[in-house]
C-alpha cells in the first residue's frame, strides 16, 4: 500500500481536565502511551506524522518530530494545533486526528481523503 503524501498530524495539546491527567500519555492497547500507538498506527497509512503539543518534553524519549504549540499555551481548542501546523509546515493540506481518537479506522480516513482535493476548504 503506498502511503498517504501529505502531513499527519496528531494533537495531543489538549488539557485533558476531564480525565484528571494526560491522556496522550496513558498506555494503549500495548504501547506505553496512546500518543505511541496512534504514531505507529498512522505511520502506516502516512509518509510523515507530526505530533502537536504545547509540551514536547512530556515525551521524552519519544521519536518523532513535533509541531510546537507552545506559543498558544493558554489556547486549549484545536485552532492552536492548526495555526502552529500550518506555520511549521510546508503544506496546503493537512490530515488532522486528535490523539484520543484510536478507533478512527483506516477505511473513514480513506474516505475523508478521497474528497481532500474535491474543491472543499475543509473536509470534516
Amino acid at each position: 500500500m503506498n502511503k498517504y503524501p501529505i502531513p499527519c498530524v496528531l494533537f495531543a495539546g489538549g488539557k485533558s481536565s476531564r480525565m484528571g491527567k494526560n491522556k496522550a500519555l496513558l498506555p494503549f492497547s500495548g504501547y506505553d502511551s496512546l500518543t505511541h500507538y496512534q504514531y505507529e498506527r498512522l505511520g502506516q497509512l502516512f509518509e510523515k506524522v507530526y505530533i502537536a503539543t504545547k509540551q514536547p518534553e512530556l515525551f521524552e524519549g519519544f521519536k518523532a518530530d513535533f509541531i510546537d504549540e507552545s506559543a498558544y499555551r493558554d489556547v486549549y481548542a484545536p485552532t492552536a494545533g492548526f495555526v502552529a501546523s500550518f506555520k511549521q509546515l510546508d503544506a496546503d493540506t493537512l490530515f488532522v486526528l486528535s490523539v484520543d481518537a484510536p478507533f478512527v479506522s483506516q477505511a473513514l480516513i480513506d474516505e475523508l481523503l478521497e474528497h481532500a482535493n474535491s474543491g472543499y476548504d475543509a473536509v470534516v
